[in-house]
């Protein structure tokens, strides 16, 4: 086979591994593309290291050891064809060169002066996971970045096409698109996401590859394994007429054609280059061993070793501690949602288990059918930057759901069945009499104990032959069922408050079912 079909595989590869994570994040169910979306989630880089350590060793966690072998061996192939959000800056660059006038479509080589600001922002981003702050991992990482750019952008214009259609389609009779329900994500989520999509949009029309090589922490690791890999891009003294064309089209900007050197710490394997050479004088194979080539690698090598050090005695400086999360005032009759502790989805075990593993990709987010989880800014302080809650004001967790433990790929929400989920207690039920309807306006209600599943909430004899709810939190998982359904406005009478550490709830009298209510007399 010829070398330069390489760049048509990896084309269909990289295109095939996007649309199955793309259609993931919209929730559009086709084959082969969910079974092939499995796959591709232990195969992204951070994710998978965090499940590594999220699940104690699981052997379903070792994707980012098969990323490294792969990148020993072939180089960074993925981060040209694996990553879901190097193909979606190909897709720009595509696009952006099109749009250029012909002079302008050419890549050049560069130095390697960028060299301190990729390892510099590495250590920086080790330093703060090490700490317990996912700040920098949430918003570097590539795949969460296209987690975040997929469910906070993509899918509501993905959703928005599909209705637009569908009521179009309505007025010929045709009913086969159903409308689907959009909701609101918070103004600060969708500015951050917004911004990052401009940013790589930005770096990606200007300089290609840039992104990859300066601020992206996968790109950066892997760079450390393919300063030499085994196969390599090299140039054939033979066959090279130095024409340039192998560097106009390298969006790496690595590959220098007056010297024949590849610079394989940013090479991403694209292809581009042997596709671009008229005369076979670039190939990709493994290179005879040359003194000078061993030099140069050991020297880099070295360089790259005091750059490290340097950037992470630097940054070590600074202790960096974790701030104390947000704690709302609360006033007499009324519950601000500030004041609750943020509920984590079940299966998170605790919030510290949640933000040291979570990189906020939101796929639970994009998974979960009543759509409560929802992305936050700081409700979990810098630790735990833009992951995502429970917000039981736009929904509630359904009793018998186990959509996010079985789509997590870090291990931040661990998977559950079932019968486990019933038992875990995310929150716990809390009642302010003072502000429920019953005592305020002498009026029936019963709304939170009628959606109670568990029947955390009952209603008992009150004043006046009304009857108002009494809370047993040893029975609740909070599920927000009771908050959802609660009317006061603008804050709830009775909500849920997340628990720091999962509990096990009070098993259920009937295991058939939810509990009966024992009150003879239901308000309704």
């Amino acid at each position: 086979m010829r070398t330069a079909h390489l760049k048509k595989i990896r084309l269909v590869i990289s295109l095939l591994f996007f649309f199955a994570l793309l259609f993931l994040f919209l929730g559009i169910q086709v084959q082969p593309f969910s079974t092939l979306a499995d796959i591709l989630l232990r195969l992204q880089f951070l994710p998978s290291l965090l499940r590594f350590f999220a699940i104690f060793f699981s052997i379903t966690a070792l994707g980012f050891i098969l990323v490294m072998i792969l990148s020993l061996l072939f180089g960074r192939i993925y981060c040209s064809g694996i990553c879901p959000l190097g193909t979606f800056q190909d897709i720009v660059i595509a696009i952006a060169r099109r749009l250029k006038p012909k002079k302008k479509r050419r890549f050049h080589f560069t130095s390697n002066r960028k060299r301190i600001l990729r390892y510099g922002v590495l250590s920086a981003t080790i330093i703060f996971w090490v700490s317990g702050s996912m700040f920098l991992v949430n918003l570097l990482d590539p795949y969460a970045n296209f987690g975040k750019l997929s469910a906070s952008l993509f899918q509501p214009a993905y959703i928005w096409l599909h209705n637009a259609l569908a009521f179009s389609l309505e007025r010929f009779d045709v009913f086969i698109l159903s409308p689907m329900t959009m909701h609101a994500l918070p103004w600060d989520v969708v500015l951050i996401s917004t911004a990052i999509f401009l940013t790589i949009v930005v770096m990606a029309a200007w300089r290609g590859r840039l992104f990859c090589n300066t601020l992206c922490p996968v790109g950066s690791i892997l760079s450390i394994f393919t300063g030499k890999p085994l196969y390599q891009i090299t140039f054939s003294d033979e066959a090279c007429t130095f024409c340039s064309r192998c560097e106009w089209v390298c969006k790496a900007e690595c590959l220098n054609s007056k010297t024949r050197h590849v610079d394989h710490s940013r090479c991403i394997n694209c292809f581009n280059c042997l596709a671009s050479c008229p005369n076979e004088g670039i190939r990709y194979a493994v290179p005879p061993k040359r003194e000078k080539t061993l030099h140069q690698g050991e020297e880099g090598s070295g360089k790259r070793q005091f750059l490290m050090m340097l950037a992470s005695g630097i940054l070590s400086i600074p202790l960096i501690s974790k701030p104390a999360r947000p704690q709302g005032m609360s006033k007499p009759g009324m519950i601000p949602v500030e004041s609750q502790k943020p509920v984590t989805p079940p299966g998170s075990l605790s919030h510290k288990h949640f933000t040291g593993h979570c990189i906020a990709c939101y796929l639970c987010v994009s998974a979960c059918p009543t759509k409560v989880i929802v992305p936050s800014f700081f409700e979990f302080g810098l630790e735990g930057f833009m992951q995502p809650k429970l917000d039981y004001h736009k929904n509630f967790c359904n009793y018998d759901c186990v959509k996010c433990t079985e789509v997590c790929p870090t291990g931040a929400i661990t998977k559950q069945s079932e019968e486990e989920k019933k038992r875990i207690r995310i929150g716990e039920v809390r009642f302010l009499a003072e502000s429920c309807v019953v005592t305020a306006d002498r009026t029936d209600c019963g709304a939170c104990s009628e959606h109670c599943p568990t029947k955390a909430v009952r209603m008992v004899p009150y004043e006046g032959g009304l009857f108002i709810p009494e809370i047993h939190p040893e029975l609740c998982v909070g599920c927000g069922a009771c908050e959802y359904a609660c009317p006061t406005e603008p804050f709830k009478a009775i909500y849920v408050t997340g628990l720091p550490v999962h509990k096990e709830a009070v098993p259920i009298d009937d295991a058939d079912g939810p509990r009966e209510d024992d009150t003879d007399d239901f308000p309704f």
